[in-house]
């Protein structure tokens, strides 16, 4: 580019017919940019539109190159694209310009030359459209779409690993319990029982990332899950001190277990990034009650909650940060280095379990996020879950429709050893012609979710169209609720997620068989 100083325009200069005089008076009325570059390259005039959108004024603009709105790489293009104005009018290109505060402004720029009425060739005139907010919008989709890309393949590979699980744990389990107390191989299993049961809660995180989890609320102390999950947290906080507080006499949640452990992994994510130079990390949890002095706004009225605040000592937000946490895809990190969805997700997962979020925080002063949660008014610790050795013995014929021969062969030993009668099926042919056979016989439908031509939801409406008052269970590794509680069963039907044991088959193919029982009665 010359260096020499910009001369104005020649007086006789035009863009088509339109005199340039008469041009600047339009211009500076009008809502787009408009940029007069000279064939130096340097700015001749600009509207205040196109000032505003670069972050300078008309008068600062005027004189100065085009680089400097520029990164160097893109010279060269844009180079080629002003001397192509003087042969042709009418090209548009879109451009990435650079604010004066180092932003990007992505406009859609269309030339036209600007000649004198000698015909002589002296500059081109842009006109800048922002486009920048519809390139937002468009990377927001392209990402929302590549992660439900992920969330797909992920979905399909945990479902059969879930299949998986449910053999080792199962057939584990059986030989447990056929071996005498004492017996040293007992511990084996034992080990091979816990090592699967570690990864089943994989297997659900995964599923929770996906959003394709089979939700299990159950009644938990939130302390307990926590203290289960600092191990794991402390090597993602590097040189970052975790400190976990407890309150005596705390009470209990309903809440699905993987839903509490995401709220926290990413609280503490984010409270990990806001803390580049160190610091501590306090998770906290404690009983709380309706009235809270922090919160003024009327509706925060429920109660009493459990709150569990994730505090950090690190950068603190500003007020027009704090405004945006929650949105979705919105976040402070450059580009390439974070979705946006953590904190959005804990918005969801809070407000999905009857709960409040909010934030305490200022600028270099760190951040307090504070979830209150339900507390049951009563909470009584669940029995572990034992082997089924001693369980009741049970009664009636359940039909099991399995295309995993594993899975299917487990639950028919299990459910034998409690005493049902057990039928099997590979897949919605054969379960037919079993139904077709001893359909009148059949008190339980034990039916996988996904399998192949006719899927368990299908099946299971298609049965009840002859047998309204069959027992209804679905086995699946993941579950959408369109999908296993699907209008044509009317939510109807009980749900057990893979992996399970032989306890868990049992308590559910029972609970389908008296909720069959109702339905005769």
């Amino acid at each position: 580019m010359d260096d020499e100083k910009p001369d104005q325009l020649p007086p006789s200069t035009s863009v088509g017919q339109v005199p340039m005089d008469r041009l600047r008076s339009i211009f500076d009325g009008m809502f787009d940019g408009v940029w007069l570059v000279a064939s130096t390259g340097r700015t001749t005039y600009a509207n205040a539109a196109m000032a505003g959108l670069l972050g300078s004024t008309p008068d600062d603009m005027r004189g100065r190159p085009i680089t400097d709105f520029l990164d160097q790489g893109l010279w060269l293009e844009v180079k080629g694209f002003l001397a192509r104005q003087q042969n042709q009018a009418g090209e548009r290109m879109e451009l990435r310009l650079r604010r004066l505060d180092g932003t990007d402004l992505f406009g859609i720029v269309a030339g036209s030359p600007i000649m004198t009425d000698e015909g002589v060739f002296v500059g081109t005139m842009l006109n800048v459209s922002d486009v920048t907010g519809k390139r937002s919008m468009d990377a927001q989709v392209v990402q929302t779409q590549r992660l439900e890309a992920i969330g797909q393949f992920a979905g399909g590979i945990v479902h059969d690993f879930n299949n998986l699980l449910t053999a080792i744990q199962g057939y584990a389990e059986l030989a447990r319990s056929a071996l005498p107390d004492g017996d040293p191989i007992r511990g084996d299993l034992d080990q091979v029982l816990a090592s699967a049961g570690r990864a089943s809660a994989i297997t659900r995180k995964l599923l929770a990332f996906t959003h394709r989890q089979v939700l299990v609320p159950m009644d938990i102390d939130p302390a307990q899950v926590i203290v289960d999950l600092v191990p794991m947290l402390k090597p993602l906080m590097g040189d970052i001190t975790v400190v976990l507080q407890v309150e005596d006499g705390h009470g209990w949640i309903r809440v699905d277990p993987t839903q509490l452990e995401q709220i926290v992994i990413n609280l503490a994510v984010n409270a990990h990034d806001a803390m580049p130079a160190g610091g501590t990390m306090t998770v906290a949890v404690r009983d709380f009650g309706s009235i809270d002095p922090d919160r003024p706004d009327p509706d925060f009225s429920a109660g009493p909650f459990v709150r569990i605040s994730v505090a950090d000592t690190g950068t603190g937000m500003d007020d027009a940060t704090k405004a945006r946490i929650f949105d979705p895809f919105y976040t402070t990190k450059g580009p390439g280095k974070g979705t946006g969805l953590g904190l959005s997700t804990v918005f969801r997962i809070v407000a999905q379990s009857g709960g409040h979020i909010q934030v305490v925080t200022a600028p270099g002063k760190g951040s307090t996020f504070n979830v209150d949660l339900p507390r049951l008014g009563v909470a009584v610790m669940p029995a572990p879950a034992r082997p089924s050795e001693g369980a009741p013995r049970r009664s009636g014929v359940v039909l099991v429709v399995e295309d995993d021969p594993a899975v299917r062969e487990f639950a028919r030993r299990s459910l034998e050893a409690s005493g049902y009668v057990v039928l099997t099926a590979e897949g919605a042919d054969e379960a037919f012609a079993v139904i077709e056979a001893r359909g009148e016989q059949i008190d339980v439908l034990l039916t996988d979710v996904l399998m192949p031509g006719i899927h368990g939801p299908e099946l299971a409406a298609k049965i009840r169209t002859t047998r309204p008052d069959i027992g209804v269970v679905f086995m699946s590794g993941y579950a959408e609720d369109d999908v296993a509680r699907g209008p044509q069963l009317g939510g109807w039907g009980e749900i057990l997620p893979k992996p399970f044991n032989v306890e868990a088959l049992s308590r559910a193919v029972e609970r389908a068989a008296d909720a069959a029982r109702r339905v005769i009665a």
